[in-house]
């Protein structure tokens, strides 16, 4: 399986700091972690990730994420499969949403606990400085649900203070 499964996250704040949380709580499960830049243009030669190196601005961009160079060798000949650790790569790509509000479904009650049955309805999200990540993963695995989960955690970090007080 070259291509991989698609999870899409709506986030509202900068992605660049998305980015960095990720990276730096995936860091600790892969020391050896490696990035490649995946946009267009670019030479997507892997090097060790520095934290505070992301390179990413408000535009659209992308990143090839490995847990060490035999991963990087496995993913050429493999694509997006789970090796024999159970587990694979990762792409993570970025852009702002181009919209200010998006009207959807939930496939699960807003309002949790109201004892009421529920009946899809649309709401509609809005909001500024929203960005849509896509996370591109191997097959639906415990691998790939941590991947999703620490992304939505670095989403959800509080973010730093605009003018901290000396």
């Amino acid at each position: 399986m070259i291509t991989g499964m698609d999870h899409v996250v709506l986030v509202q704040g900068p992605a660049a700091a998305v980015v960095e949380r990720f990276l730096g709580s995936w860091l600790s499960r892969w020391p050896a972690l490696r990035c490649a830049s995946a946009d267009e243009g670019s030479d997507g030669v892997f090097s060790p990730w520095v934290p505070g190196r992301v390179g990413t601005s408000t535009d659209s961009s992308g990143l090839l994420i490995s847990r060490d160079e035999e991963m990087e060798a496995h993913w050429d000949m493999s694509g997006y499969t789970l090796d024999e650790r159970g587990e694979g790569p990762l792409a993570l790509y970025h852009q702002p949403a181009g919209w200010q509000s998006l009207t959807m479904v939930p496939r699960e009650d807003p309002y949790p606990g109201a004892g009421f049955g529920y009946e899809p309805y649309d709401i509609t999200v809005v909001g500024a400085g929203l960005h849509l990540f896509t996370l591109v993963t191997p097959d639906d695995s415990a691998f790939t649900r941590a991947a999703l989960a620490t992304l939505i955690d670095s989403a959800d970090a509080p973010a730093p203070p605009a003018n901290p007080v000396p």
